[in-house]
């Protein structure tokens, strides 16, 4: 059975939703925009948690041309602030969430 990937939900000061998928320490593959497509987020995580593996399995992301997803990743993570992990293949954190991180995971009120 292949090794799970590790991955971390990214939630920015903006609302913005990031998904970023590590094999070791580097990030394989990083997609955003998922507060726009909540459930598609959701469906990512569950293929994750059952060992689907992105680009084995071709799914698409956005990267800008000239990008890999260790630069996007970096240039997110790079500030000390403006950003959270609200999700990763430990948990889910919803005290670190801001509205759109709680849409996804149904806490939205």
């Amino acid at each position: 059975m292949a090794k799970k990937l590790s991955y971390q939900v990214l939630e920015d000061n903006g609302g913005g939703l990031h998904l970023a998928i590590f094999d070791g320490d580097t990030c394989i593959y990083y997609a955003s925009g998922y507060e726009h497509s909540p459930a598609h987020l959701q469906e990512d995580m569950a293929a994750l948690y059952s060992g689907r593996h992105p680009l084995q399995d071709g799914w698409e992301s956005d990267l800008p041309d000239g990008y890999t997803p260790q630069q996007l990743y970096d240039e997110l993570t790079g500030y000390e602030y403006g950003w959270e992990i609200i999700a990763d293949d430990a948990g889910v954190y919803p005290e670190r969430m801001g509205a759109a991180g709680r849409m996804v995971v149904g806490l939205d009120d």
